[in-house]
């Protein structure tokens, strides 16, 4: 089936229809920052789940974070150590950035006592997330 899809300069999918799409919709998406593309695709692609590639003639799914904790549960002034993580990835703690992820083994101390949030985000990925508590004796 032919899909109808319009995206912004990132390649996310703003919107598609199986439906026509009348020169002038396509125009108006343009004066919108948005280009189109007409593919023929095996189901209609979800917005949030795929984007469109870099020659512009196919669909590709998110990635999924492979991310890898030596511990979810450690004692105060204990390790963790997180593998997996890709470069570019922006991590939260308790939905408050911590910064940008460069290379390298990522390692976190619990500095204090509680359970806290941790989000990974990254472009074209879906999000991850793992709580991590952190006691004041082993």
């Amino acid at each position: 089936m032919i899909y109808n899809i319009f995206y912004n300069s990132t390649k996310d999918i703003s919107w598609c229809t199986d439906g026509d799409v009348s020169d002038a919709v396509k125009t108006a998406q343009a004066d919108l920052g948005l280009s189109f593309v007409a593919l023929d695709l095996a189901q209609i692609p979800e917005c949030d789940k795929y984007y469109i590639n870099s020659d512009e003639d196919g669909v590709v799914a998110y990635s999924s974070f492979s991310l890898s904790f030596s511990a979810t549960s450690i004692a105060l002034d204990g390790t963790v150590t997180i593998t997996g993580c890709p470069a570019g990835t922006e991590i939260f703690m308790d939905n408050v950035s911590q910064g940008t992820y460069s290379s390298g083994t990522l390692t976190l101390t619990g500095s204090m006592a509680g359970s806290f949030a941790l989000t990974f985000k990254k472009d074209k990925y879906y999000d991850a997330g793992q709580q991590i508590t952190v006691t004041r004796y082993a």
